[in-house]
């Protein structure tokens, strides 16, 4: 069940919303509601989430219920809220594995329970009771902060709202960010952050065949016609630790009205005794060094150039968020140079000996630094704020040992945290549909299930659930729309709206 995202593409998934201060706007999916027969024995899976965690977990049930002789597997469906509001519009090709989960939304043994929230329209109890197993798989819908001064003045924005806003999420359509003048700067160095840096980059007739949000294109525009150019992406250790791939660095280097550049000296001081152990044993590394050695090339241009610019910039931290004159938003953030100590692979970024700082003038600042896992009810978490597993079966610590709650799993960002690709999920989903399927199989007994009690349920509340053929409607329409101005697609932004569409 997703409170905060309207089924995306295609199915698999419960998910849970952070956003419940839209109370109103209530999109999600009751995912992987999976029945499985095991000779003449049927079993139901709820999976909840809306991401590809959710679809591969489901995908890998019906694939492992096969294989160990069960004779069918059932699911309801879930949304791909990571596909829909995570991506960048700009980057179409990510997407393209929405067809392979739509071959299992259109399933006769699969079920999408859009627009349903866990805990206000069901219980994670009821399903538990219902289910021979429910998997969360709800992602990482929360974001991780830097903890400094000034990071609740206007114009700093978390990466996850800003993403949602360009992406068209309706929970964030009516951001409005404030203009950044003639710098922002981005903190982070993940794919994330790097895709926020190009689409501000990125000139209006390039992004306009996209499925961006066309609200958020336009001011993006605008702060570029009123002189934003350049983007600061900083990162507090070295090129070899940075977490973007090399895809994405490359990409950055191909626009005609983009200039990519890195100062010299950082690369230089990225590269210390146990950063150099750890760049010989990484080929992917190894690759970056050309691609960035060519935008350090470019910094002797970055402030003759009329292209804008986006300046990755190493070993360096923010220590303060400072005010404008004015004090009505954003006016600069002060860095401090680090350096890094340690052991390959562990090395730490702390305060360098020359003591250098310095400040950037900039009216936008978005700290892109990782998602976080959001609590949920009936889930346990970990000190860490993180759901412990074995093999994806849930844990639950009582006087500090720790047991395996029957039939609760978890899959993708809140089973691993907010770490890997699209890809990732794919080994992860086997693993937590194998241990179901073996636990299934252990217990060799007569399925409890009665997904009728939750139906029941939702009806009592009055859930407007909406279902996949529903979701298609919402989805041709988008595509109609974007037909009509020039692009794949112009998503809905009004909740509302998408369920009149959707005729539920």
């Amino acid at each position: 069940f997703s409170r905060f995202s309207v089924p995306m593409s295609g199915v698999v998934g419960l998910a849970r919303s952070p956003c419940r201060s839209h109370s109103a706007v209530r999109r999600s999916s009751l995912a992987g509601l999976q029945k499985h027969v095991l000779g003449a024995r049927e079993y139901h899976v709820a999976v909840i989430g809306s991401g590809p965690g959710a679809f591969y977990t489901t995908k890998y049930l019906f694939k492992g219920a096969s294989a160990a002789g069960m004779e069918e597997m059932k699911a309801t469906a879930l949304s791909f809220w990571p596909l829909r509001f995570g991506v960048a519009p700009d980057h179409p090709e990510v997407k393209n594995v929405i067809k392979d989960f739509t071959e299992v939304a259109e399933s006769p043994d699969f079920r999408f329970f859009g627009n349903v929230e866990i805990g206000a329209d069901v219980s994670m109890r009821l399903l538990r009771e219902k289910y021979d197993a429910v998997v969360v798989a709800t992602g990482a819908q929360g974001e991780k902060k830097l903890g400094l001064a000034g990071e609740e003045l206007p114009g700093v924005y978390g990466a996850p709202e800003f993403v949602k806003w360009y992406n068209g999420h309706p929970d964030h359509a009516s951001l409005n960010p404030v203009s950044p003048g003639d710098a922002a700067v981005v903190i982070g160095q993940g794919n994330v952050a790097l895709d926020i840096a190009r689409i501000l980059g990125r000139p209006e007739h390039e992004m306009k065949v996209t499925d961006i949000n066309l609200t958020a294109l336009g001011r993006i525009n605008e702060w570029q016609h009123q002189g934003l150019r350049t983007i600061h992406v900083v990162g507090r250790r070295g090129f070899v630790q940075a977490a973007f791939t090399n895809k994405e660095l490359r990409e950055l280097d191909t626009y005609p009205d983009v200039l990519a550049v890195v100062d010299p000296k950082e690369l230089e001081l990225s590269l210390n005794a146990a950063s150099k152990e750890e760049l010989a044993k990484s080929r992917m590394k190894k690759r970056a060094v050309s691609i960035l050695e060519k935008m350090a090339k470019n910094f002797a241009e970055k402030d003759s150039t009329s292209k804008r610019v986006v300046w990755l910039r190493f070993l360096q931290s923010p220590t303060a968020i400072l005010p404008n004159a004015e004090g009505s938003q954003v006016g600069a953030v002060r860095l401090e140079r680090t350096e890094l100590s340690g052991e390959a692979g562990q090395q730490r970024a702390s305060k360098a000996a020359s003591g250098e700082e310095e400040e950037i003038q900039c009216g936008l600042l978005i700290r892109s630094v990782g998602f976080d896992l959001v609590p949920m009810e009936g889930v346990p978490l970990d000190a860490r704020k993180r759901i412990s597993h074995s093999q994806g079966r849930i844990k639950e610590e009582v006087d500090g040992d720790k047991s395996i709650l029957g039939n609760l799993y978890t899959a993708g960002w809140a089973k691993r945290g907010p770490t890997g690709i699209i890809a990732t999920n794919l080994t992860d989903g086997q693993e937590t549909a194998a241990s179901i399927l073996s636990d299934i199989k252990a217990v060799g007994k007569a399925s409890g299930a009665d997904v009728a009690v939750v139906e029941a349920a939702l009806k009592e509340k009055n859930t407007r659930v909406v279902s996949f053929e529903a979701w298609r409607k919402i989805e041709a329409e988008e595509h109609k729309r974007g037909a009509a101005r020039g692009s794949t697609a112009e998503k809905m932004t009004n909740v509302e709206q998408m369920l009149k569409v959707a005729g539920v």
